[in-house]
């Protein structure tokens, strides 16, 4: 089997560009829509298990996406849905935004040229960021209580700049990882017709029960928002009408007191707020590995979709 490289990230602007509304795309669609001009048949993007080139590509994808997001190439309208920008006339006596831009990315392109440690992007920052203090406490200039809880703020920012579909990815091998063998099959099953299921596994105890779980990540920009009690409503009726024994709602952020109110009354529910789930990642080696015993962020972990790979054909 030959291999070929993931698609560069200007390739993936490009098939972006190609495929949204001008009034708007969905982003789970427009992920979707990108995935087919990328050069692979329908046959080798049918797996979505957790490792899958499908998984893999929707990472990047988005990641792309926050990026176009940050830079002003694409805009976030009313309804939420993703836009190209509106085109601006040029003003008097000065560029055109276009312009500007154009000159922003061509200093981009500049410093990337010099092959920087971290990627200039706000998931680089923030792993830059998190290597500094690790440096710092090091050097002994932070307690390890300091730089424990700088480490877990850097993990939150990280989890929020690599975007909704790396955290489906982040939950789905977070869960592999606490599932362990008893996981007999796995799928990720985010876009735009999920259902509001963003994977499944499949689950056989040492005795041989079977059970169905279901998850949902929600992920959040501002780690102090909410997970309304709807959401979790919402998915108790999508367990119930697809058959799931167990659910798993999983946020880089907090739920409601009503929401956790409900979910106590459930035993097939479970929720995962911030803190819990980098307690989990820290437990279990997700995203987290340790240098001379002492914790850090897993760089290649979260550059992982930013890198690419190798993908067979």
């Amino acid at each position: 089997m030959a291999k070929r490289d993931f698609p560069s990230k200007q390739e993936i602007e490009a098939a972006v560009k190609a495929v949204i509304d001008r009034d708007g795309t969905e982003r789970k669609l427009l992920i979707e829509r990108s995935l087919t001009r990328y050069g692979y048949s329908a046959a080798e993007l049918k797996d979505r298990s957790c490792e899958s080139l499908n998984t893999r590509l929707k990472s990047l994808t988005g990641v792309v996406l926050n990026e176009m997001l940050a830079a002003g190439t694409l805009v976030t309208t009313e309804d939420g849905r993703l836009a190209p920008p509106k085109p601006v006339q040029e003003t008097k006596g000065g560029l055109t935004r276009t312009q500007r831009r154009r000159a922003q990315r061509k200093r981009a392109a500049e410093r990337a040229s010099k092959l920087p440690k971290y990627p200039d992007s706000p998931l680089g920052k923030a792993l830059e960021g998190a290597d500094d203090k690790f440096q710092e406490y090091k050097a002994g200039k932070l307690t390890k209580d300091k730089y424990l809880a700088a480490l877990r703020r850097a993990l939150t920012r990280a989890i929020s700049e690599a975007g909704g579909e790396f955290f489906e990815q982040l939950s789905m091998k977070l869960l592999l990882a606490v599932y362990g063998d008893t996981v007999t099959r796995n799928e990720l099953t985010a876009g735009p017709d999920d259902n509001g299921i963003d994977g499944k596994l499949h689950i056989q105890d040492p005795v041989g029960f079977k059970e169905t779980v279901f998850f949902q990540s929600k992920t959040k920009l501002n780690e102090r928002a909410y997970v309304s009690v709807k959401v979790v409503r919402e998915f108790l009726g999508v367990m119930t009408a697809w058959g799931a024994t167990k659910g798993i709602l999983i946020t880089n952020s907090n739920f409601h007191r009503d929401t956790k109110s409900f979910a106590a009354k459930r035993s097939e529910l479970m929720l995962i707020d911030n803190a819990r789930l980098l307690d989990l990642m820290f437990a279990h080696g997700v995203g987290v590995r340790r240098d001379d015993g002492v914790p850090h962020i897993d760089d290649d972990f979260f550059l992982m979709p930013e890198k690419g790979d190798s993908a067979s054909k």
